[in-house]
């Protein structure tokens, strides 16, 4: 009973752990199976995923979140013309997202209307979940954000017992297989929780919303797959690989404790937010990081001696896992601080977090380009970035709940 009771409990928290151990597992085992060409291929597809993910419809699911709100009759009050809004933008730059990722990155042919209804599909989930989390359905929620990581486990254990795993073949069955269920969520989505459409905003107040989630959204996914993209445009599929597989191994299990905070916060923070709790919160989850950051390296230490994964050399690569380790770290912080601006932000706040987020942003590029010539150059120059991006949100946060208490 008392297990039953804590697996209700925390069961969209298990639901997390089995998304992030889907995909840490499959690029670790791709790693040891594919050619480097292929699963540096592999690795930038995956990322691809990600950016579909966080900016396929440009941020407006987040601009959804933060105007859309639960009536006393549990219906999901929206504005109509953002609803619009959002699946128009979706659709047109799910199109451009597309012909770029295929023209310039893969290197791989895959059908262009087949990657086309992949991002729309991906982005498409990432919506549903946005909605069903508005709603606090958190296990349904969950399901939705970690399906596409699933489906990659399991197609990759299917290609390795049929003996014709590659990078071409998973994509494809892959695509499919994302369609279907982005089907099966909106069917649910529209069954299931109903709404109740408002004019509560005119065009002009959500343009201004939109505006400022799209810069911002903009520039954290910019900093946050930039470095990829360059080092695969520039240092090609293989080197490109083992940047992936370091990052897989060193900064994607601190994935799961960042992705659980901003699911968990931003809802908590609508009703709970103060300045002493939030002190309170990340103190906490400082010492917790770093805790994770001691296991992540001494595990990868021991499992690295006894040949249990692929091959890590901790001597030639230590500069890259002390900056993904510290990345880890950051993005944790990072997570509890945009919780806060998501759920209480101010126009004026965020704009202002924004504006200084990108004139700091353009300053570490413009200081760092021409010394952007090896691996470890590209992933410090992330790090720097990330650091100012933290202390701005910090600042932003702050100021915002001050205000709040006036």
């Amino acid at each position: 009973m008392i297990f039953l009771q804590f697996l209700k409990k925390h069961i969209s928290l298990l639901l997390i752990i089995a998304g992030a151990g889907s995909i840490f597992l499959v690029n670790i085992v791709l790693k040891a199976t594919l050619s480097d060409f292929q699963y540096g291929e592999y690795s930038i597809f995956i990322t691809f995923l990600q950016v579909c993910i966080s900016f396929g419809f440009l941020g407006l699911e987040q601009v959804f979140l933060r105007l859309s709100e639960v009536s006393n009759k549990q219906e999901i009050l929206t504005d109509k013309k953002l609803l619009r809004l959002t699946l128009g933008v979706g659709l047109l730059f799910s199109l451009l997202l597309s012909l770029v990722f295929s023209n310039i990155f893969l290197k791989i042919e895959v059908a262009i209307w087949l990657l086309f209804l992949l991002t729309f599909s991906t982005s498409l989930m990432m919506f549903l979940y946005n909605v069903a989390r508005l709603k606090k359905q958190f296990v349904t929620a969950q399901l939705f954000n970690n399906m596409w990581k699933y489906l990659v486990l399991v197609i990759t254990g299917l290609l390795l017992l049929n003996g014709t795993v590659n990078t071409k073949t998973l994509i494809e069955i892959f695509t499919y297989l994302c369609i279907g269920s982005a089907i099966i969520f909106s069917v649910y989505i529209i069954k299931y929780i109903p709404f109740k459409f408002t004019n509560s905003f005119s065009l002009s107040e959500i343009y201004k919303y939109s505006f400022h989630f799209i810069i911002s959204m903009l520039t954290l996914t910019i900093i946050g797959f930039f470095d990829r993209f360059y080092i695969k445009a520039m240092f090609g599929s293989v080197a490109f690989g083992t940047y992936f597989y370091l990052s897989t191994i060193f900064y994607f299990p601190f994935a799961l404790l960042q992705g659980y905070v901003g699911f968990k916060e931003l809802v908590f923070f609508k009703t709970n937010a103060s300045l002493p709790i939030l002190k309170k919160k990340l103190i906490r989850i400082n010492f917790l990081s770093v805790g994770i950051a001691v296991v992540i390296f001494g595990t990868a230490y021991v499992l690295n001696n006894l040949q249990i994964i692929p091959a890590i050399d901790f001597n030639s690569s230590a500069t890259i896992i002390i900056i993904f380790i510290a990345l880890g770290i950051l993005r944790i912080n990072y997570s509890m601080l945009s919780s806060v601006l998501g759920a209480i932000g101010s126009i004026k706040i965020i704009r202002n977090a924004n504006i200084q987020s990108l004139v700091c942003i353009v300053v570490i590029f413009v200081a760092c380009w021409r010394h952007l010539i090896s691996v470890e150059a590209v992933a410090f120059c992330i790090l720097l970035i990330w650091i100012s991006r933290i202390v701005i949100w910090f600042y932003n946060a702050v100021r915002q709940l001050k205000i709040n208490t006036i």
